[in-house]
């Protein structure tokens, strides 16, 4: 037969090189594909031929046909040859070793990310070659959706909403309630109460605290508290380890005061990283 073009891929996507074959035949473009015209007993010289005698060779390549040794050959048949080369890229993949050095000053065409406008680049690209100018590019929407179906770009894009949605909940919801990422998972630790009792100069101060996920090694996490007066001057500061926190409290002792009007909470790994801080008012 008379063809235009030659259609390589490798056998893992002949549905491709069928719809490219369809996609062609549809703009008046006549395309040569082993599915159609390579029978069980046929030679490859069959294959040379039909090369040779292509206007134009378009090479599907993907993570399949990159290292398939026909597909190498075959597309080395057509640089020796000089006939020009458009490569469809149908997954993002990068060629390398033999068919790098061929490929490199050749025509590359993504299918990604809008398919139907990449094979509209694709039939006109091909066009000049085969010197069959097309005013309108025709491709089925059923083709269009073949080759979406494996689109990274379109799931980046899909994918940015949802990162940004974490990001934001991170910083607005997680950071501010002292909700941290450690390495036994989220662990948050707030103050919920304050007992003062005692006179004659002598207070006790009993710190209610909860927490979430209370990591095993409790001993690597520190607790800080510091107490202020209404002037905001720091009367007192204690250290403890968070695996002192017993029955809900996070700390007791004696202070020579009960003019403490807040307190501030800081909760730290063994890095010195803040998981959680809190300024608790005392009622």
């Amino acid at each position: 037969m008379n063809h235009d073009i030659y259609i390589c891929y490798d056998k893992k996507d002949e549905k491709y090189g069928d719809a490219l074959y369809n996609i062609f035949e549809k703009n008046n473009i006549n395309p040569w594909i082993k599915s159609k015209y390579m029978g069980e007993g046929d030679h490859v010289d069959k294959i040379t031929s039909a090369i040779a005698d292509s206007k134009c060779f378009v090479l599907i390549l993907s993570k399949n046909s990159k290292n398939t040794n026909y597909v190498i050959t075959e597309t080395d048949i057509a640089f020796s040859k000089d006939i020009p080369i458009i490569v469809f890229n149908i997954d993002e993949t990068r060629s390398d070793g033999n068919l790098e050095f061929i490929l490199e000053t050749q025509k590359n065409i993504s299918s990604a990310p809008n398919s139907k406008k990449q094979l509209e680049t694709l039939v006109n690209e091909t066009s000049k070659y085969v010197k069959k100018p097309i005013t309108k590019v025709n491709v089925d929407s059923g083709y269009v959706k073949l080759f979406e179906k494996w689109n990274p770009k379109k799931y980046v894009v899909l994918a940015i909403p949802l990162v940004i949605a974490v990001i934001l909940i991170y910083f607005f919801v997680i950071v501010p309630t002292g909700q941290h990422t450690t390495d036994d998972g989220i662990f948050s630790m707030n103050v919920t109460d304050v007992d003062v009792s005692g006179s004659g100069g002598s207070y006790k101060y009993t710190i209610h605290g909860e927490s979430y996920n209370l990591p095993a090694d409790s001993g690597r996490y520190f607790m800080n508290f510091k107490f202020f007066d209404k002037n905001d001057k720091m009367v007192y500061e204690v250290n403890s380890t968070v695996d002192e926190f017993k029955s809900g409290i996070m700390w007791s002792g004696d202070l020579k005061t009960n003019n403490v009007t807040y307190i501030g909470f800081k909760l730290t790994d063994i890095n010195n990283k803040i998981l959680s801080k809190q300024n608790y008012t005392i009622v």
